[in-house]
């Protein structure tokens, strides 16, 4: 099992009375979330009321989900446990299934007793036995996604019969039942007193003075809440994570950078970072921070402008990029750098009771392209493949353009001795680097000798008016032009 903050967090359950006791937690936990008070709860499990009500002791196998009860109803005001000889808790399994099964990345999960509408801290996994620690954002009675706004240990998991332990002198430690730490805060003997989840989904370790000595908002990432910022240093970027099921740092990175926030893509053969695209730039001065903010665009509050906004360092000047205007109130909203490199704002409305989310801004978006189309995503093609009008269209090769799969890929070499393959030439593609990369001043043929002479260049795009070379690693999605002058170059074996 595993222990957090005194708390302890439950197995998935494989019996009947795991699953009853699943059930009145869920039950407990939406009472929670509706602002109920006095609460009774009906069971039709007589040994699990009886335990729950401190009248028969507590089987080892339900521990858990009875002490993460108990934990609860400390939020709710007068709360009843009783017995009913009938199925009159079906209520409670709906919302327990719900509980079990609407998760990001099809994880499975076991709820923490931190929480604060709509956040709550919990275990997640997406592969056995390897568990990160999270806060989830929704609640049980939208009936809609939950999603992962924050993660502790990102890329290095913890197994069953870990601890989260918040110790005396102020630390918070995940660590494994071997005693490997696996994540802290680093806040041993600096004053911490408290340790709570604020309403803004920001985590906070405080000292007797109410001042943050470590928030959850310094260490982003994949996701920005409203409220939290990208700053010079350590917090200036979000990195992807690398699938839906394997939970660690992805190809892609958002960076605040001096002038602007910026997109990038790594692979294993490029040798640096390759810039793909961008939120926003600024001309002069350098940016000292961008949050994230939601502020209503009238007094009544008709609609909700969602923007990043940017101060710019040692100056009184800045400003903000909006991104959407929902027509409802967007306080609950979070920015996310994808799994396949695109930036979505997702927008929760807690009022509704079901399709609380709505995708509220796509920066590379097939229907409206006002910022990029999809072509410009470095992996929409897969390996390989021409894109045109956010669709893969075509599979180039040697011998022409054919239909696009997801099994397209450059055709392999046997070697990169210059006398063992050739090139062959696709007219009208821009390599997704092109766009925001300057490229290097050089002659077309001397492009090519620089390829040539490079075993890791897969190939080489040109633009013949402006004499512009780009070396390409990677060669993943082409995109479709219509001026001719754009050509690329890719290897290929001899025959």
């Amino acid at each position: 099992m595993l222990i957090a903050a005194g708390g302890v967090g439950c197995l998935l359950f494989s019996s009947a009375a795991m699953a009853e006791a699943a059930a009145v937690r869920a039950a407990v936990q939406t009472c929670i979330e509706m602002g109920c008070q006095n609460v009774e709860v009906e069971s039709d499990s007589l040994m699990l009321t009886r335990m729950i009500n401190k009248e028969y002791a507590i089987d080892a196998t339900l521990e858990c989900f009875i002490y993460d009860i108990g934990l609860l109803v400390t939020q709710l005001g007068r709360v009843r446990f009783m017995f009913v000889k009938r199925n009159g808790n079906a209520i409670a399994h709906i919302v327990a299934s719900h509980m079990e099964a609407l998760s990001e990345y099809d994880g499975n999960y076991r709820m923490l007793s931190v929480f604060s509408s709509p956040f709550q801290l919990a275990f997640y996994n997406t592969t056995p036995n390897a568990f990160t620690l999270a806060l989830r954002m929704g609640l049980t009675r939208s009936e809609s996604l939950f999603r992962w706004v924050w993660e502790a240990n990102r890329g290095n998991p913890v197994g069953e019969n870990a601890t989260l332990a918040f110790g005396e002198d102020g630390n918070l430690v995940l660590a494994d039942a071997d005693g490997r730490v696996a994540w802290q805060t680093n806040t041993a003997n600096k004053g911490v007193v408290g340790f709570k989840l604020l309403p803004t989904g920001n985590m906070v370790l405080y000292d007797s003075k109410g001042n943050f000595v470590w928030q959850s908002f310094d260490h982003p990432t994949d996701t920005l809440l409203v409220g939290q910022s990208l700053r010079p240093g350590t917090i200036n970027k979000l990195v992807s994570r690398v699938s839906e099921t394997e939970n660690k740092d992805g190809p892609y990175s958002l960076v605040m950078e001096p002038k602007g926030i910026f997109l990038y893509y790594k692979s294993k053969n490029s040798p640096k970072s390759i810039l793909y695209s961008q939120l926003f730039t600024i001309e002069k001065g350098s940016l000292d921070h961008v949050t994230l903010n939601v502020a209503p665009d009238t007094d009544e509050g008709y609609a909700y402008d969602i923007s990043l906004e940017y101060q710019v360092a040692n100056s009184s000047s800045g400003g903000n990029a909006i991104l959407a205007r929902p027509k409802y109130n967007s306080t609950l909203t979070f920015l996310r750098l994808g799994i396949d490199g695109n930036v979505k704002l997702y927008t929760y409305y807690d009022k509704v009771d079901w399709r609380a989310w709505e995708v509220t801004f796509t920066l590379f978006d097939r229907d409206n392209s006002i910022w990029e189309t999809e072509c410009q995503l470095p992996e929409r093609c897969g390996n390989f493949g021409l894109c045109e009008d956010s669709q893969c269209v075509a599979c180039p090769s040697s011998k022409g353009l054919f239909g696009w799969s997801k099994a397209c890929e450059p055709e392999k070499l046997a070697s990169c001795a210059a006398n063992s393959f050739h090139y062959y030439k696709v007219e009208g593609v821009d390599h997704f680097m092109s766009k925001y990369t300057r490229g290097t001043a050089i002659k077309e043929t001397d492009c090519g000798k620089k390829c040539t002479s490079d075993c890791k260049c897969l190939g080489y795009f040109y633009n013949q008016d402006t004499s512009r070379c780009w070396i390409a690693y990677d060669l993943k999605t082409l995109t479709k032009v219509a001026n001719s002058t754009h050509v690329a170059y890719i290897k290929t074996p001899n025959q």
